[in-house]
């Protein structure tokens, strides 16, 4: 490991810019990202600004590591149409290898290419790659040479006060950005529990093509519920959008959302020790409010799918709810 980061610093030495200029140079370059994914992306796709990226803050950092990689990797490359197919097939990697282990990590896909030609499992496509190619054409060749020529007569010390200033308010960010993402699961979660409660409240009312494919359920119990939760969410997504219509028709969908800003509320049992509707004197209920810092998730990536969560999400219509709350006219 030494060895690795001894080649690094060497590697670094070898370009002779500091640290604390690339980090600032990564900053942004994220933040360009942002502003790209935020106006140009959101305005041609959906029609309106979005707060892009999975931080909090104007930030995509996934657009300053493909940045600063190519300019480290490819800025010495004379021939611009090599430097093209280079950096694209390197910009392909970071984001494929990003989307694979941001999904292992949180179960959710946040970006989805399958709609494009020419693309690997939906996270990388040949669009996207020509697009980061071009793009990252222009860093070598102009925008990082103009940022390091901007930075030069800062003195050291000032540019190192900034990156790590900088470098605090991302971890900051990143801690707040996190706990909002576990709030959010943790209410999805509660989110099926109740709803496959109501769907059980339901069973005599509600569609039979959708009860005769699930299996019996031991209601007597949290386990019990919570298995039920799985399969009805499984069964949700698989549905048609008119057979969901259909459904809601059929099923009180939770009451748990409450227009305009007051957001979205959610209503569950406490799942330690429930029985059965029919068995429970006055149930203890849990309520919980979804805020805007954890909704904002829906609005950052507007083809996010939670596989856990997606038939529930799907049921209750939460994506379109979430988004009247952030354009409401």
């Amino acid at each position: 490991m030494l060895t690795g980061v001894g080649a690094l610093s060497a590697d670094l030495a070898v370009t002779g810019v500091s640290p604390a200029t690339l980090f600032l140079a990564f900053l942004a370059f994220s933040f360009a990202g942002w502003l790209y994914e935020s106006t140009i992306c959101a305005l041609a796709n959906y029609g309106h600004f979005a707060n892009s990226g999975f931080l909090l803050g104007p930030c995509c950092p996934i657009y300053g590591v493909g940045a600063l990689a190519c300019w480290l990797l490819l800025r010495d490359v004379p021939d611009i149409a090599a430097q093209f197919v280079a950096a694209a097939l390197v910009c392909s990697a970071i984001e494929y290898a990003v989307g694979a282990l941001l999904e292992r990590l949180t179960g959710a896909r946040f970006w989805d290419y399958s709609e494009f030609p020419l693309n690997i499992e939906g996270r990388v496509c040949l669009y996207g790659a020509a697009l980061f190619g071009m793009g990252a054409v222009f860093i070598c060749r102009v925008a990082m040479p103009a940022l390091l020529s901007a930075l030069e007569p800062v003195p050291e010390p000032v540019l190192a006060a900034a990156a790590i200033l900088s470098a605090l308010i991302l971890a900051i960010d990143a801690t707040f950005t996190l706990v909002s993402w576990r709030q959010l699961s943790q209410k999805l979660e509660l989110l099926r529990i109740e709803l496959a409660d109501k769907v059980n409240a339901s069973l005599k009312g509600a569609s039979a093509s959708l009860i005769d494919k699930m299996p019996d359920a031991a209601l007597d119990s949290a386990a019990g519920l919570k298995e039920f939760g799985g399969e009805l969410n499984s069964r949700l997504a698989d549905m048609s959008d008119s057979a969901l219509e259909a459904m809601r028709g059929k099923i009180e969908i939770p009451s748990f959302i409450a227009e305009g800003k007051r957001g979205l509320r959610l209503v569950a049992r406490r799942a330690r020790g429930i029985a059965h509707h029919a068995d429970i004197s006055a149930p203890e209920k849990l309520k919980t409010m979804l805020t805007r810092r954890e909704l904002r998730f829906f609005n950052a990536f507007p083809e996010i799918k939670l596989k856990a969560y997606e038939g529930v999400i799907r049921a209750t219509d939460l994506k379109r709810r979430a988004r009247e709350l952030f354009y409401k006219k």
